[in-house]
C-alpha cells in the first residue's frame, strides 16, 4: 500500500506501473470530504499559493528575466498587476500574499458563489472577475504576473493560456503554473526544477516547478503531517479496507487497487477500464 501524492492523470507511465504492481494506491490529492474540500491537498495548496506569489515577485526582477518591476511598487510608482486563474485554496492564498505586498490583484473563477465570497473576505486591492477566455484575453496585455491555479480533482488541468496568447503579453511577463503537477494550465508549460526553475517562450518567463512546496520543506512537512496523521493512524489500525469503508473521504483516495483503476477521472484520461471501488 502506498499513501502519498500520485497525480496519476499527468503521468501515464506511473499509472501503468502502479497498475502492474498490483498495489493499493491511495492518493492524497483525491481524498475528498462531503463538502468537496480536499483535506490532504489543502496544506500544500496553501504553501504553493503563497510561494507562487513569492517566486513570481522574484522573477519579475530584471536580473531574473522579468520586467524589472517591484510587485508592490513604491509611493509615486504604480504596483505590478497580478492575474490569478482559479479562486480555490491556491488562488486565495496567492491573492492574499500579492495583496499584502501591495500589488493590484485580479482573481478569476467560474463559480460566482465563490467569487462573491472572495470579494467579501479578500482585501480591497483584490478584484474578482468571471473566468472566460474573452475576459482573460482582455486582461493579459496589462498584466505583469499570471498565477495559474486551476484544479479538477484527479483530472488534467485545462489550458487557460494558449501559445498564441503569449503574444498578447509584454516581454518579461511572468507565468507561474502551480497546476503543473496535474499537467499544467498553460499550453507552453513543462515541468521545471528548483535548481532550474524557469525558461522563456516568446519573451515570457515560465516558472513551472513541480512540487513548489519542496522549496520550504520544514513548513511543508509540518503542515502536511498535521493533516495526514489521522488518516495514517486509521490505515495502520484498521487496514485499508475497513478504514476506507468507515471514511468515505478516504475511500475517494483509492485510485488503483490490485491492478484496477478505481478513480474515474484517471481511467478517462488514459482510456483505461474503470471499476467502481464498491465492486
Amino acid at each position: 500500500m502506498v499513501f502519498t501524492y500520485f497525480h496519476f492523470a499527468a503521468d501515464k507511465i506511473l499509472t501503468e506501473a502502479m497498475i502492474e504492481s498490483g498495489g493499493i494506491c491511495i492518493a492524497y490529492e483525491t481524498v475528498e470530504k462531503e463538502d468537496h474540500s480536499l483535506p490532504l491537498l489543502t496544506p500544500m495548496s496553501e504553501v504553493a499559493g503563497r510561494m507562487a506569489t513569492q517566486e513570481g515577485a522574484r522573477f519579475l526582477e530584471k536580473p531574473q528575466g522579468g520586467k524589472g518591476k517591484l510587485l508592490g511598487g513604491v509611493p509615486g510608482v504604480r504596483p505590478a498587476r497580478v492575474l490569478i486563474l482559479g479562486g480555490g485554496v491556491v488562488g486565495t492564498n496567492a491573492a492574499q500574499m500579492a495583496a499584502g505586498m501591495g500589488a493590484e490583484v485580479l482573481i478569476t473563477d467560474i463559480n460566482l458563489t465563490r467569487l462573491r465570497y472572495l470579494s467579501e473576505v479578500l482585501p480591497k486591492n483584490v478584484k474578482t472577475l468571471y473566468s472566460s477566455m474573452h475576459n482573460i484575453r482582455m486582461e493579459l496585455p496589462n498584466i505583469d504576473l499570471v498565477i495559474g491555479s486551476v484544479l479538477i480533482p484527479g483530472d488534467k488541468a485545462p489550458h487557460l493560456i494558449t501559445k498564441d496568447m503569449l503574444k498578447m503579453m509584454k516581454p518579461g511577463t511572468v507565468l507561474v503554473d502551480v497546476a503543473i503537477d496535474q499537467g499544467g494550465c498553460f499550453e507552453t508549460s513543462h515541468p521545471t526544477t528548483h535548481s532550474e526553475p524557469t525558461y522563456v517562450v516568446d519573451g515570457i518567463v515560465h516558472y513551472a516547478v513541480a512540487n513548489i512546496p519542496g522549496a520550504v520543506p520544514f513548513t511543508s512537512t509540518m503542515a502536511l503531517t498535521n493533516s495526514t496523521l489521522p488518516y495514517t493512524v486509521a490505515l495502520a489500525d484498521k487496514g485499508w479496507r475497513k478504514a476506507c469503508k468507515d471514511d468515505p473521504a478516504l475511500a475517494l483516495g483509492l485510485n488503483v487497487v490490485e491492478g484496477k483503476v478505481t478513480y474515474k477521472a484517471v481511467a478517462d484520461v488514459f482510456g483505461l477500464e474503470y471499476e467502481p471501488i464498491e465492486l
